[in-house]
């Protein structure tokens, strides 16, 4: 997640990283190793990576060095650090090839219109967005993916990677309600206007795609990154809603992004000034606190959580969970959570993410390398979902008496 400071910083830094001059197709021998340097001694001096692993990381280096001057191109010194930074066994912590960051940042269901989770060994469907390629294609929830291209997947986050990276189309052999193997060809497409929110993230741009309903007497929100952009239209979404039976946030999916829209939306919900984490850098502590706006939303609020979940989605859904004002549906999230700055590099293609916090809830439970457990467990299955049934959400609902 990042802090209002920590955005600054990365905006700062992408943006005059990206304004200077192209290096060469191959980076010298001697910029890769004051890269290395570079690495090792952020994460040595800066990053709370070390503290939390409990890593030797003098003796990684020595390791890892070695490495650094047999390789032979960009591609494989950044294999080799990414596997130097992963020794530390904690999340916010890689390179990031900021000629690249559109697809880092780009999700398949923004821009395709479809999610995928991995259910009983296979990648199945598990929403379809209305209006979107993929509805367009003939895809359902439940669908079976088993391959992209011609190329048979691994699990649904290399489906998620292939689908996200371009604009092109591609072509999927699924399998559908019958079992029976069909081709789809499924292209590029974001959502209408209304539906879709951006922003600029150096130079890159982050999409995020955004639902508001009503469920009958229940009010319904579903956004897949924290952005600040959002700030309005989430604020009056809720006010809308404001004579609901109940409110579901649906954060299934959702990747994290900024705190300060995960603390405002949280501020819509609680009646007083809310810690909602507090996060231990190598400095001291900072808490962070939402602070309610002057008419919030009194009824009960359920968020549904998944696997896919990670970052500002876990830490806000964790605070508001541990302070009692939000009930949990579906699945423990992904136990990524720490504080994240972005720091350029002598080989300025590159930028280093690396962690400055270690967050934790109002109840002292760290969510790193932990998650988030929902308050009830619902899991999903290919049979209901063939059937249009989204048993989480169901859940939902029926937690507000219906």
């Amino acid at each position: 997640m990042y802090s209002k400071q920590t955005r600054n910083v990365i905006v700062v830094l992408v943006f005059a990283i990206h304004g200077l001059a192209q290096l060469p197709k191959q980076t010298s021998p001697q910029v890769r190793q004051k890269t290395f340097d570079a690495v090792w001694k952020a994460v040595n001096d800066k990053s709370i990576a070390t503290q939390v692993s409990h890593i030797d990381w003098s003796a990684v280096k020595l390791r890892y060095e070695p490495q650094i001057a047999a390789v032979e191109s960009d591609a494989q010194f950044q294999d080799v650090v990414d596997r130097m930074l992963a020794e530390t066994k904690v999340s916010h912590l890689h390179l990031v090839d900021l000629a690249k960051l559109d697809q880092q940042l780009a999700r398949a269901v923004v821009i395709r219109g479809l999610a995928l989770r991995d259910l009983d060994n296979q990648v199945v469907v598990t929403r379809i967005i209305d209006g979107s390629p993929a509805a367009a294609s003939g895809l359902r929830p439940g669908y079976v993916i088993s391959s992209i291209d011609g190329m048979p997947l691994a699990n649904a986050k290399s489906a998620e990677e292939k689908l996200a990276q371009d604009k092109e189309k591609h072509r999927l052999a699924v399998l559908d309600e019958a079992n029976t193997t069909r081709h789809i060809e499924i292209v590029y497409g974001l959502p209408p206007a209304d539906k879709i929110v951006s922003a600029r993230i150096g130079p890159g741009t982050r999409h995020v795609l955004v639902e508001t309903r009503m469920l009958g007497d229940v009010g319904y929100l579903y956004f897949t990154n924290f952005i600040m952009p959002l700030s309005k239209r989430l604020t009056s979404a809720i006010d809308s809603m404001r004579n609901a039976k109940g409110i579901i946030i649906d954060l299934r999916g959702n990747s994290g992004g900024e705190t300060d829209l995960g603390l405002l939306l949280a501020g819509l919900f609680v009646d007083k000034e809310t810690i909602v984490s507090t996060t231990k850098t190598r400095k001291g502590e900072t808490q962070y606190k939402a602070k309610p706006v002057k008419n919030p939303y009194h009824g009960p609020v359920v968020i549904l959580l998944d696997e896919e979940c990670a970052s500002e989605s876990e830490e806000m859904t964790g605070g508001l969970q541990a302070v009692g004002r939000v009930f949990v549906i579906g699945k423990t999230s992904r136990g990524e959570d720490m504080d994240a700055t972005l720091e350029g590099l002598p080989m300025n293609s590159l930028a280093l993410l690396y962690p400055v916090g270690l967050s934790r809830t109002p109840k002292g439970v760290v969510i790193e390398g932990r998650g988030v457990a929902p308050d009830l467990e619902v899991k999903l299955t290919r049979a209901e979902l063939l059937t249009g049934s989204d048993a989480q959400l169901e859940a939902a609902i029926q937690h507000f008496g219906h």
